[in-house]
């Protein structure tokens, strides 16, 4: 069972401001809806908005994810304009059944309790790293199905705007080289031990390091 993290229990926004080296790059939204209901049944709603870019390369982009109450993920969609990229669909995950109905009506098996990336950014936040320096969960996306390893890697105190936290630093590892933002490479979270909020995140992109920090937070 997932530990009672006010996170899951009431709405919460986080807001990054984005930087790719020394450049501004928008900001970066993190929202969870608190206990919500999908289809007549309890479930958590969690969305990502990515809002900017650099010069000559527009990012817009919202990651939905909609889970039962042990964060197992029911529906996935991400719609995506990078440049001159864009993209729409959507993943159905029938964990029962074991299978994943994508958006073109193609099905495919997968591991029961499969994880999608946004998902996995929040089941980060339930896990403890002082009990334990790694966890394994089974992950699926894009036609891609892999055991995905949640690692401790560090522990660093980070000022933010917000005020200093002592965190995790901790590295989501994938065999596919992938990250939640799509990116060709490794990513970072530091995860406040006190709260569980995340208020720094490092992430590979297509045209560099992203990095984006906590500036603002509700309630």
């Amino acid at each position: 069972m997932i530990a009672p993290l006010l996170f899951l229990s009431r709405p919460e926004t986080l807001v990054f401001e984005a930087r790719f080296g020394p450049f501004k790059a928008g900001k970066l939204y993190l929202i969870s809806s608190g206990k919500t209901t999908w289809k007549g049944k309890p479930a958590y709603r969690f969305k990502l908005i990515a809002d900017g870019g650099v010069p000559f390369y527009r990012i817009k982009d919202t990651m939905l994810s909609i889970t039962d109450t042990n964060l197992r993920p029911l529906l996935y969609k991400k719609v995506q304009h990078e440049g001159n990229y864009h993209y729409w669909g959507w993943i159905a995950y029938d964990h029962s059944n074991g299978s994943a109905l994508y958006s073109n009506g193609r099905r495919v098996k997968i591991p029961k309790g499969s994880l999608d990336p946004l998902t996995l950014v929040y089941v980060a936040r339930t896990l403890d790293f002082d009990k334990r320096k790694e966890y394994a969960f089974p992950y699926h996306v894009d036609y891609i199905t892999e055991t995905v390893r949640i690692r401790l890697v560090g522990r660093e105190r980070v000022k933010t705007p917000l005020g200093t936290y002592d965190c995790w630093v901790v590295k989501p590892i994938m065999k596919s080289g992938k990250n939640v933002f799509g990116g060709e490479g490794g990513m970072r979270i530091w995860i406040d031990r006190k709260t569980r909020t995340p208020v720094k995140v490092e992430a590979k992109m297509i045209f560099g390091k992203a990095i984006g920090v906590l500036v603002r937070k509700s309630p």
